[in-house]
């Protein structure tokens, strides 16, 4: 009887037997193709993420260019890159000595030379500095037109400038005091200056891929 009653029911458990593989199969595809799409949908967020970095990372080199031109524009503007303005100096050191009625100022500006410094050369490569000295030669009413003349100079001249050295002394003279002097010319003082200018050297590249630097530009 119950051979009787599963030969009867041989097509539903057929059917029904073909139905679980074919759900199966159902199964492990859509967990193939659920799994293939979870890794796509990663994979394409990393490159989302990715070109989101990239992104904001090209947007704050930019900025940072930005700002390095503008500190660049501003060197070149105030005489320290590129070459040095002779004229200008001399033009500050005259409009100083009129309008703070300097009875004498001599100046006498050499030729300027490269400013060797293996630590300069070792942290900024291709960066040339440069350096002319300047000698002043002054008479003066009182001390403080030294200063005067220093500060000026700072304000007025283009490029960057230090002091190496300053002398200056009391001109010999039978008066005691200097509110009975009848001269304008009470001290002598002698100052030796260097200007200092950057030079940008052209970079070019060798067959091995080495950096060299040439010429300035």
């Amino acid at each position: 009887m119950i051979f009787t009653i599963l030969k009867n029911l041989q097509k539903e458990l057929s059917i029904f037997l073909i139905s679980i593989v074919i759900a199966t199969i159902l199964i492990i595809v859509s967990n193939s193709w659920w799994q293939t799409a979870s890794n796509d949908r990663n994979m394409a967020q990393a490159d989302l993420n990715e070109a989101k970095e990239r992104y904001y990372t090209a947007i704050n080199r930019k900025l940072l260019l930005k700002e390095f031109e503008k500190k660049y524009k501003a060197l070149i503007s105030s005489g320290i890159v590129g070459d040095e303005h002779r004229l200008n100096w001399v033009d500050a050191i005259e409009k100083i000595t009129e309008l703070n009625k300097i009875p004498y100022l001599k100046y006498k500006i050499d030729k300027r030379q490269n400013f060797n410094s293996s630590a300069l050369t070792q942290s900024y490569p291709g960066i040339q500095l440069l350096v002319s000295t300047m000698t002043l030669e002054m008479q003066l009413l009182h001390e403080g037109d030294l200063y005067t003349v220093l500060n000026n100079l700072q304000q007025e001249a283009k490029g960057l400038f230090n002091v190496n050295s300053c002398d200056i002394i009391r001109n010999i003279t039978s008066i005691e005091s200097l509110i009975d002097s009848q001269t304008d010319k009470n001290f002598s003082a002698k100052c030796d200056l260097s200007w200092y200018t950057i030079q940008q050297q052209a970079v070019s590249i060798d067959t091995t891929g080495n950096e060299t630097y040439g010429d300035d530009i």
